[in-house]
């Protein structure tokens, strides 16, 4: 329904276990090496447990698209058998033929006589069960006697368990040790940091196609908090939180919007909202109950000597006193708040006064008003929007003080004195200098469209790993006591980062920079015609002859296996593997499809001379 109006080319939170949707979390990746490393060693039993909805049967969907073609996969999705059934199944899977009335015996000697032919054949045999924590315990024996089947240097089958936390339960119970004592890999998938959500938002988007931001920073920090992390639940509410931007025709998802999609989609507990008063606040109920009648009989005596056209005539100043002056150029900004503000303010914020300058003051502090229009996008793989002209980004809030921020250190000396050279249209044109492009000396548009047009988009950052995969010089945007400055970062040595303030170069430790950073940046990358177009196993698109081509000349410059099918336009498994090795050893997302962190990577690589990086990562 809102495919269209959000130009995307299919729903990008699908709840399907599809592949191409992984996100290679750091778990997931930790997850898939141990599922691995597993099977490369021919154990007995490996197993996989995680929370409901972490991602377990994608990643096993993942693991058979990468399985070599000697592999031979009997997958069980349905672990609620008896014995029997599971060994039928097993035979099904593997094509193995049976008579109706065969015993279980008759069953395991027509399995024991494949494998060995398959073992004899050069084949290697999988057997991999989700939804394990079913299985009950007569069944696992069974399986356990399976692994029985071997020869003399290896076992003939392994297994893969892929099941809820119940399933390491199930394991340690003392009548199934001897299963236990089998398993040779072990790994439990937990849900997603909150520092990954905005990654993993903006990951299912891009393979989608989509091209612009769609969730604020505030609803993505909702949908955190209502889903804990968990990729399926934030799948679901996401999806629903689409929907409501859409029948709103809101550009950006807000938080509203995702605080509304949850209390559809998810339902409460009954006692959840049954509100307690613990015994030890019984005392502050009395009391607040004596204040009250104290009250009650003041305004009865005081009635009694005519009072109440003294409170009459008190009242309004009272009012008065607890609101902002009704003066033109002054808003009760507490009246009106927006969203993201009713979302992070704390209980008693200070009443402020708004300047004709569109700040607020609080207290002796400078603060931009918040309205409903007012966004903090998150990035996606490759912008096409004017992302650093976005309200919040153009002067984000500052961040909670981390541990390395020291106001006093010679770096926040520099900046002290570097107020008028630290903005953010010169930082624009410092970087833009980097790559040989030259900005108007009157920039009317945003700043992103003027380069987009020179061949040279942003692209937005807000973690560090992505900065450092990206590897291009960065514009910061910092905090120094409460003020933002925009600095350019462009070397990583190590510890150390070196950093243009105005025209002055600084060494300043990462961890100092990481402390100050308020997670706003932007960098500047050069793609070609192709590059940029979102590419992975399966699609069939003309330009990737030229992808392929480009894509073998960087292998063969780093003296790597090139890629097969030269001429092919089909995005295959060949491929597919060469492109998760040149990611592997480069440290960059290693999903096995091409997005902006390989072009980066591939311009880096044939293009050292044109393209500035923050560390040489090719050495000449």
């Amino acid at each position: 329904m809102y495919l269209e109006y959000f130009g995307l080319t299919e729903k990008p939170f699908s709840i399907a276990p599809d592949p191409h949707y992984l996100y290679m979390s750091a778990r997931h990746k930790e997850a898939m090496a141990h599922l691995t490393y597993g099977l490369s060693q021919g154990g007995c039993f490996i197993v996989l447990t995680g929370e409901v909805g972490t991602g377990k049967t994608t990643l096993c969907r993942n693991l058979l698209e990468d399985l070599p073609e000697s592999v031979e996969v009997a997958l069980i999705l349905n672990a609620n058998i008896n014995e029997e059934e599971l060994l039928q199944t097993v035979c099904d899977e593997l094509k193995i033929a049976y008579p109706e009335d065969c015993s279980q015996k008759q069953l395991l000697d027509h399995i024991y006589i494949h494998l060995l032919a398959k073992f004899a054949d050069n084949r290697q045999t999988v057997l991999i069960i989700d939804e394990a924590q079913l299985l009950s315990r007569d069944v696992l024996e069974q399986i356990r006697l399976l692994t029985n089947l071997e020869t003399t240097k290896s076992k003939l089958l392994q297994i893969i368990l892929i099941g809820q936390p119940e399933l390491n339960d199930l394991l340690s119970r003392n009548d199934l040790r001897q299963l236990a004592q089998r398993v040779t890999a072990r790994y439990h998938l937990g849900a997603l940091p909150q520092a990954e959500i905005e990654e993993y938002v903006n990951f299912r988007l891009g393979v989608a196609g989509c091209r612009k931001p769609l969730f604020s920073r505030q609803a993505l920090g909702q949908l955190y908090r209502s889903t804990e992390g968990i990729p399926r639940r934030i799948n679901v509410l996401a999806d629903h939180a689409l929907l409501s931007a859409y029948s709103k025709n809101q550009v950006i998802v807000d938080a509203k919007s995702v605080k509304a999609a949850s209390s559809e989609v998810f339902v409460q507990s009954s006692t959840s909202n049954k509100r307690t008063i613990a015994p030890r606040n019984w005392w502050l109920l009395a009391g607040l109950s004596l204040i009250s009648l104290n009250i009650a009989l003041w305004w009865w005596f005081a009635g009694s000597n005519d009072a109440p056209s003294t409170l009459v005539e008190r009242a309004p100043t009272e009012v008065q006193s607890n609101t902002v002056s009704s003066q033109p150029d002054q808003i009760d900004v507490q009246s009106t708040p927006s969203d993201a503000d009713a979302a992070n303010a704390p209980e008693s914020a200070p009443l402020a006064a708004v300047s004709d300058t569109g700040e607020t003051a609080v207290g002796d502090s400078l603060t931009t008003i918040l309205t409903s229009d007012d966004i903090d996008p998150g990035s996606v793989i490759i912008s096409d929007e004017p992302l650093d002209d976005e309200p919040l980004l153009v002067n984000p809030v500052p961040q909670v003080v981390l541990p390395g921020y020291d106001a006093d250190s010679e770096f926040g000396k520099v900046l002290d004195a570097s107020a008028d050279v630290s903005g953010r249209i010169a930082a624009f044109r410092s970087l833009a200098e980097a790559w040989d492009v030259s900005l108007p000396s009157k920039i009317l548009r945003p700043v992103c469209v003027e380069l987009r047009e020179r061949k040279t988009p942003c692209l937005e950052i807000s973690t560090w790993g992505r900065l450092t995969r990206i590897n291009r010089p960065t514009i910061m945007a910092i905090n120094q006591r409460d003020q933002l400055h925009r600095v350019i970062v462009f070397k990583l040595e190590g510890d150390v980062a070196q950093v243009l303030v105005g025209e002055n170069v600084h060494s300043v430790s990462v961890e100092e920079l990481q402390a100050r950073w308020t997670r706003s940046a932007i960098a500047l990358w050069r793609p070609t015609e192709v590059l940029g177009k979102f590419l992975q196993q399966g699609d069939i698109d003309a330009d990737l002859l030229r992808v392929r081509q480009r894509l073998n000349r960087v292998l063969s410059t780093l003296a790597m296996p090139v890629a097969l099918q030269v001429e092919s336009d089909e995005f295959d498994l060949d491929l597919a593997q060469k492109v998760f090795a040149l990611q592997t050893r480069f440290s960059i997302l290693a999903d096995s499809k091409i997005g902006d962190e390989t072009y980066l990577l591939m311009n880096e690589v044939l293009q050292p001379e044109s393209t500035p990086v923050l560390t040489q990562r090719v050495q000449p």
